[in-house]
């Protein structure tokens, strides 16, 4: 009784629990059990699994020595017996071998051979802008019209494949190539002596459309039908010994034409460079001072005024000379012209007079609302700036003045005029008298 008692009663365990208010979770008996069974003297390897023995391996090796051996056949050789005659020439019979017949030549490959130095097509050089054969490059189809052909054969179109960034003088040439290709026995002239022209699905010329620029790009034009027309009134283009080139049209009514068309492009030209010249424009130049020293300016000139305005570089600071901005009215400039021309050194000298005593006297008079003052010509006084150049900008300061000035007219300019007119005329009683 007092045994059975003793062994079911845990003592340490209700001692703790008196004591302690919370209390943990009590352990299983499983796990007691398994912590009691555990060994410290075993130690679990990283490795599971045991290493293989001896007789494992040479068991898998004999395996693997009987899978070879099963591949293996062994033959027995034995000596053959010697044939007889009759019998190794049935094994080696001779055969009849039929002569080598010559392959007989076409009429095509003689006259090939006689004629090795064959001349080259002209055209050959333009079948590079051929758009049949090109792959991912923009194309242009057409369907041409030769008119040089015979009238049996222009009705039916020839249709040429063209790369779209080729010009139309290249794709004309391509024409010219296909039609010697397809018609040989036609003659053919240099492509500047075509043009493409538009026409109707019938092979009809539209005659009231001048031919395409020969300039032009393909992809310009998406026209389907055009026509291949010879120019019977071509130019005659000749060399002479002394160099000079010189060019004839067949056609005087053609050449009257073009010398009233080159009129009126000249007329044009100048129409063009007198609106023009009113328009302000600056040209960068030398001022040449009293020193003769060079300065470098903007010469700004409009049909209003004329600007001078130094050049400011960073060792302006210590020059000797200094050129202070000027502007002059239009109206007080009076004449411009070249002076010198420096050969040797590719320079131009120019002058520009203008009046002093432009707006500075008392007597005035109105022109259409604004006041102009000017001097008799007897108490005028004219002063002038030198500039210097390269030749081609010097002359177009100078033809600009000039054309502003004639569209001007100023008093100023006339009152020069006269002077130098009186001038001249007492030069030449002066020698007269002489």
């Amino acid at each position: 009784m007092c045994e059975i008692i003793m062994v079911g009663e845990d003592m340490p365990r209700k001692l703790i629990e008196r004591l302690d208010s919370y209390t943990d979770p009590p352990e299983s008996d499983e796990d007691e059990d398994e912590v009691e069974h555990e060994s410290y003297d075993l130690q679990f390897d990283a490795q599971f699994g045991r290493h293989r023995t001896d007789t494992a391996q040479r068991i898998e090796k004999m395996d693997q020595a009987r899978k070879r051996a099963a591949k293996i056949k062994h033959v027995k050789w034995e000596e053959s017996k010697e044939l007889s005659q009759s019998e190794n020439d049935e094994l080696f019979s001779k055969k009849t071998v039929k002569p080598i017949v010559p392959c007989k030549k076409s009429l095509l490959a003689e006259q090939l051979e006689k004629c090795e130095n064959l001349p080259r097509n002209p055209y050959m050089e333009y079948a590079k802008f051929d758009g049949s054969a090109q792959i991912g490059i923009p194309t242009r189809k057409y369907k041409i019209f030769l008119n040089m052909l015979p009238e049996e054969q222009r009705n039916y179109p020839m249709t040429v494949c063209c790369i779209a960034a080729a010009k139309i003088e290249e794709f004309i040439g391509l024409i010219l190539l296909k039609c010697s290709t397809v018609h040989g026995d036609i003659p053919l002239q240099p492509v500047t002596h075509y043009g493409l022209y538009l026409t109707e699905d019938d092979g009809e010329v539209d005659r009231d459309f001048p031919c395409l620029d020969p300039k032009e790009c393909v992809a310009k034009f998406s026209f389907t039908y055009l026509s291949l027309v010879e120019h019977k009134n071509g130019r005659i283009s000749f060399d002479v010994s002394e160099q000079i080139f010189c060019e004839i049209k067949n056609d005087s009514a053609t050449l009257k034409q073009e010398t009233a068309l080159q009129e009126s492009v000249a007329l044009m030209e100048v129409h063009k460079t007198t609106m023009e010249s009113q328009l302000y424009k600056s040209f960068q130049v030398f001022i040449i001072n009293k020193v003769r020293s060079k300065i470098e300016i903007h010469l700004g000139i409009s049909g209003e005024k004329i600007e001078i305005d130094p050049v400011q570089h960073k060792s302006s600071k210590f020059a000797l000379v200094r050129q202070k901005a000027v502007s002059h009215h239009m109206d007080s400039v009076v004449w411009c012209d070249i002076i010198e021309e420096k050969s040797k050194e590719n320079r131009t000298v120019f002058r520009i007079i203008y009046s002093s005593s432009y707006g500075s006297s008392s007597s005035s008079f109105d022109t259409g609302g604004s006041s102009m003052i000017w001097q008799s010509p007897s108490s005028a006084s004219y002063k002038h700036y030198d500039f210097e150049s390269e030749p081609n900008i010097a002359k177009e300061i100078v033809q600009k003045v000039r054309q502003i000035l004639e569209v001007r007219s100023s008093i100023s300019r006339k009152e020069y005029m006269e002077l130098k007119e009186r001038k001249s005329n007492k030069r030449k009683n002066f020698n007269i008298n002489k």
